[in-house]
């Protein structure tokens, strides 16, 4: 309800501001925090007209839309909004517990809906929406401070200072707009075509038996091989680096300076190096030679590098983003596939570079198990080969994972992606029962489905899906607006900065 009284709220200024050389730690200083977490406490949930016998001027602007400020004033609707969530929160009586998070709760709650309100009367405005003056007099005339026993006083609103009048018909003004959005959102029809073409993919509903062949069961042998045929790759040394970024020539200086002594290596990477390794001296720690290809230009100056000798420095070689200058601090070691970390990064190597590689390998994994079910059923096939077979629920052709349809699995996170592969459902509703489909890739897995079932959806759970679909999109419709709100660069948050500096100021 918009509030009428004429006394303003004492919160726009922060407690203590005007104290002198409070001391930290004082009894007095604490004695000030106590009654500033106090009347913090009365404006949240006791409300503003109590703490306007404070004094005070009452207004606090927490952020701006296009210019215009989202703010506290006694009796807007930022008020409005904070006495209702605080009533929300005082009806649940838990408000006693962390209190100072409460209180934070309620303003921001309160700033987040006077967000949205500002911005959609700002936008509605700019774009010609006007309401009549009429329509604003007669929403006045209803209006509960203009009241008396149930009927529009004109004492009272003669009673009302002129400034007051001015602000509560331009509240009521905004509050007519902002409804008027409300409801044409509200009244935003759903066409029959629309409501048919969900309806027909929540039916039939499928259910497939799968089982996955993970990337991770790609075979250790496979991965030695892989390491054998790219043994330079997985060499490693340690080294220290001088990067210079402004040139060739700046380079070759550095490198003379080092070469005749006139200066340290470490001494060159902190007064010269332009990289994260500066600050030690230059000092990469070990490295191997694929992540050394990834910073040198030509493969065959990564082959020198690997080649110096403990101590040495390499001249400059071309960099994406300048010249680099290698000394070799320990020599070249060959990898050992024994050495379990060889082995897990080799590993993680193909994952990211060769996972192409990886794929094909289970594909053609998959493809032999399906051509054995012609002889062996899926369940027993997959038991003797050591796979687990699981079961889904039944799920509609809910592509993206709509929330208006079924997901396609809630427990297994192996087929989260499923719900965004056309694939995965030209698959599993192409499937005639007790066949087993072709492989399919799925995230870090490949995956062979086999048909348990299939059913039509009852009509009466069709009728419900039409009956919340027009709230479902409503509700999107909002989270969209107000999600390009917030993200406007006409919006300017200063709610936390605001909130401490006037609620929670320093002891």
């Amino acid at each position: 309800m918009l509030s009428t009284s004429k006394k303003k709220t004492n919160v726009s200024k922060p407690y203590g501001e005007d104290q002198t050389q409070t001391k930290r730690h004082t009894p007095r200083g604490l004695y000030i925090f106590s009654i500033i977490i106090l009347v913090i406490i009365v404006v949240t949930f006791i409300g503003a007209p109590v703490v306007g016998k404070i004094g005070g001027p009452g207004r606090i602007v927490f952020g701006y839309f296009k210019g215009k400020p989202i703010e506290y004033v006694p009796g807007n609707y930022f008020s409005q909004q904070k006495d209702l969530i605080a009533e929300q929160l005082r009806s649940q009586g838990n408000q006693k517990d962390n209190l100072e998070a409460h209180v934070y709760q309620v303003w921001r709650g309160a700033f987040d809906r006077t967000t949205f309100h500002t911005a959609l009367v700002t936008l509605m405005e700019e774009s010609g929406f006007h309401v009549s003056e009429n329509l604003v007099d007669e929403s006045l005339a209803s209006y509960p401070a203009y009241l008396e026993n149930g009927e529009f006083s004109e004492k009272r609103y003669r009673q009302t200072p002129l400034s007051e009048r001015y602000a509560i018909r331009k509240t009521v003004r905004e509050n007519l707009i902002f409804q008027a959005y409300l409801e044409d959102i509200g009244s935003t029809p759903l066409s029959r075509k629309e409501i048919q073409f969900l309806k027909s993919l929540a039916s039939p509903e499928r259910k497939v038996k799968y089982l996955l062949f993970p990337f991770t069961s790609y075979p250790e042998s496979e991965v030695q091989a892989y390491l054998k045929a790219n043994e330079s790759k997985f060499k490693r040394a340690r080294f220290s680096l001088v990067t210079i970024t402004t040139g060739k020539r700046d380079a070759e200086k550095v490198f003379e300076r080092i070469e005749k002594k006139e200066i340290t290596f470490e001494d060159a990477a902190r007064s010269y190096s332009k990289d994260p390794f500066a600050e030690k001296g230059g000092d990469m720690g070990f490295r191997y030679a694929y992540e050394l290809e990834s910073l040198i230009k030509k493969p065959e100056d990564t082959a020198k590098i690997f080649s110096l000798a403990k101590g040495q420095v390499a001249q400059p070689v071309e960099a994406s983003d300048g010249w680099l200058i290698f000394r070799c601090d320990e020599s070249p070691i060959i990898a050992d596939f024994s050495d379990p970390d060889v082995k897990k990064t080799v590993r993680t190597y193909m994952m990211s570079f060769e996972r192409g590689k990886i794929e094909d390998y289970l594909l053609g994994e998959a493809k032999k198990f399906k051509e054995e079910t012609k002889s062996t059923p899926f369940e027993v096939l997959a038991t003797k080969k050591g796979l687990s077979v699981k079961e889904t629920d039944y799920f509609p052709i809910n592509f993206g994972n709509s929330m208006f349809l079924k997901p396609v699995s809630r427990t297994d996170s192996a087929l989260a992606g499923a719900a965004f592969r056309e694939s995965f459902f030209i698959t599993a509703f192409s499937l005639k029962p007790n066949e087993t489909s072709d492989p399919i890739v799925l995230g870090d897995a490949i995956t062979l489905l086999k048909l348990v079932d299939e059913r039509t959806v009852k009509m009466e759970d069709l009728q419900v899906l039409e009956v919340y679909l027009p709230y479902i999109v409503q509700r999107f419709t909002e989270e969209n607006v107000q999600n390009f709100v917030v993200t406007s660069k006409d919006f300017k948050d200063d709610f936390n900065s605001v909130f401490f500096k006037y609620f929670i100021p320093k002891q």
